[in-house]
């Protein structure tokens, strides 16, 4: 059974395989929810909500910096980029603003058809550091065992020690309440970096809100702080810098790509 929503804990790791080993893992907590109906989650938890809240989700931290819904954005993004929402459910897998910091690299939104168990494809929001730039890529996922893998050409700029000219490929395992997502960049045959989730969907009941609080903090401030501090391990270890190649375009006050 597909949840509404829930908690998602566990941890996220990645490896460099070339021309360095390079590895870390970090644990972390997610929200999985529901994109037109987060104010049922919000109401859990009094330290939950839309303003001044040690957890606090707006709708202008997601998709554009609008504040119109979010269920409405992401079906209209998906929409422009070739993917049919108009029916069935979709739900979001990303962190919330948490003491007032939020920082995304990734946000991913799953599409689910009337009573399936498993989505059909994904909306993934990804966001680059320093550059808070924003893109989107739509992914048709097909099936392959317990497992859905979707391929696609890297189009956007994310780490200064990753060339653009590389291809993702994509592994979900959304079993629940178990999921596991991996992401390879490869150059031909030859794996060069690869990123994955590990997460186990807890029920958001109200000593489980509260208690993320208090083990994970302002993760967002976490995350961009271990951003920068594996990049400086990386440049120690003699990584090639690689240039942005300045492809961006202005819209809703943020730089955004649309993945065409």
């Amino acid at each position: 059974m597909i949840p509404d929503f829930a908690l998602a804990r566990g941890h996220v790791w990645h490896r460099r395989y070339t021309p360095m080993d390079h590895r870390f893992r970090v644990p972390l907590w997610l929200v999985w929810s529901d994109v037109d109906a987060p104010d049922r989650l919000l109401a859990g938890h009094w330290l939950w909500g839309r303003r001044w809240r040690p957890v606090t989700f707006r709708d202008r931290d997601f998709v554009d910096a609008s504040g119109r819904p979010l269920g409405d954005k992401v079906r209209e993004r998906a929409g422009a980029l070739g993917l049919d929402w108009s029916a069935g459910r979709v739900h979001m897998l990303g962190q919330w603003r948490t003491f007032g910091v939020l920082f995304n690299p990734l946000v991913l939104y799953f599409h689910f058809p009337a009573g399936a168990q498993r989505p059909d494809s994904a909306l993934a929001e990804v966001r680059n550091t320093p550059w808070r730039e924003r893109h989107f890529y739509p992914l048709r996922l097909r099936e392959e065992g317990d497992e859905q893998v979707v391929e696609h050409d890297k189009t956007f700029h994310v780490s200064p020690f990753l060339p653009l000219a590389l291809r993702y490929h994509w592994t979900l395992h959304a079993l629940f309440p178990e999921l596991r997502l991996t992401l390879r960049d490869q150059d031909g045959a030859d794996t060069v970096f690869a990123a994955g989730l590990k997460l186990a969907m807890v029920e958001p009941r109200a000593a489980a809100m509260g208690a993320v609080i208090g083990r994970f903090g302002a993760q967002g401030v976490r995350t961009l702080a271990g951003i920068y501090w594996q990049a400086w391990k990386l440049w120690r270890k003699g990584a090639r810098f690689h240039s942005h190649p300045r492809r961006s375009k202005q819209d809703d006050g943020e730089k955004t790509h649309d993945g065409r």
